[in-house]
């Protein structure tokens, strides 16, 4: 049984399609009802059950009901993959509204650790739980050309939440791993980015390193099936494609230091 926060769309939409197409039941939620229902009816349309909560994961008591909710329908959670978040803020620290600062800060970071506390003791009940946190960019370098401390910060903060959770939950083997999806436009930013190309008659400059929202699904289902096992507290992109190889997939889990926020790599 997995929940898959920011479900409604893109990212999220796709890594819920995909790990219900895998087997899996899944509780989609998110701040718009209307899109969890279309995620929903995608995933019924393909054989799979899926049901929606509305949740602002900023909310503790409310993602704390929706958890409970949960595993109430469904007999456990097994699996949380906390993909909600969102940019913003994109202005400098002396002109940015301090509130919108913090929000960023609370929707990116804030509402992984409420996820992630509000889930904690439903997995304690599952013989195979993982939690999934997303990262993003500005997490391991400045973001050049833009105004993104906030946004930089919580993605960063969510690596280091990762590693940290994943040590001190080892024990109870409940894996703690993190997702880089790299650039994915959604649907809408698609469209925007289609009809520039149609003026210009030219590939916009970042086509080539966009990824179709599949590239996170497929990776995220790998890092919360057993087959990913025995990696915890690793941050894992889309651009690394180490983890299809089982011979650096043990490299990494036997360094403390491969694929997380201190060292990308798997040969740190």
């Amino acid at each position: 049984m997995a929940v898959v926060t920011g479900g409604g769309w893109n990212i999220g939409r796709a890594i819920a399609e995909r790990l219900a197409a895998e087997g899996a039941r899944v509780v989609v939620a998110g701040r718009r009802a209307e899109r969890l229902a279309e995620t929903c009816a995608l995933i019924e349309k393909q054989g799979g059950e899926a049901r929606a909560i509305a949740c602002d994961v900023t909310d503790l008591a409310a993602v704390e009901t929706m958890m409970e909710e949960t595993a109430a329908t469904f007999g456990g959670i097994d699996i949380l993959a906390a993909i909600a978040g969102g940019g913003g803020g994109y202005e400098p620290i002396d002109v940015i509204d301090p509130a919108w600062w913090d929000h960023v800060v609370r929707l990116n970071l804030v509402g992984s650790f409420h996820q992630a506390r509000a889930a904690l003791p439903h997995l304690r009940h599952s013989d195979h739980a993982s939690i999934l946190f997303c990262t993003g960019g500005g997490a391991f370098f400045p973001l050049e050309g833009m105004h993104a401390t906030a946004y930089a910060t919580a993605k960063a903060g969510i690596c280091r939440f990762t590693d940290q959770l994943a040590l001190e939950l080892m024990s109870e083997s409940i894996r703690v791993n993190c997702l880089q999806p790299g650039l994915t436009w959604s649907p809408e930013r698609l469209r925007e980015i289609e009809a520039e190309e149609e003026q210009t008659g030219a590939p916009h400059g970042s086509r080539a390193d966009n990824h179709p929202p599949s590239d996170a699904a497929e990776l995220a289902a790998w890092l919360v099936s057993d087959a990913s096992q025995p990696l915890t507290g690793r941050t894992v992109s889309v651009d690394e494609d180490w983890w299809r190889d089982p011979e650096q997939v043990r490299a990494v889990a036997q360094s403390l230091h491969a694929a997380c926020l201190r060292r990308m790599g798997p040969d740190a």
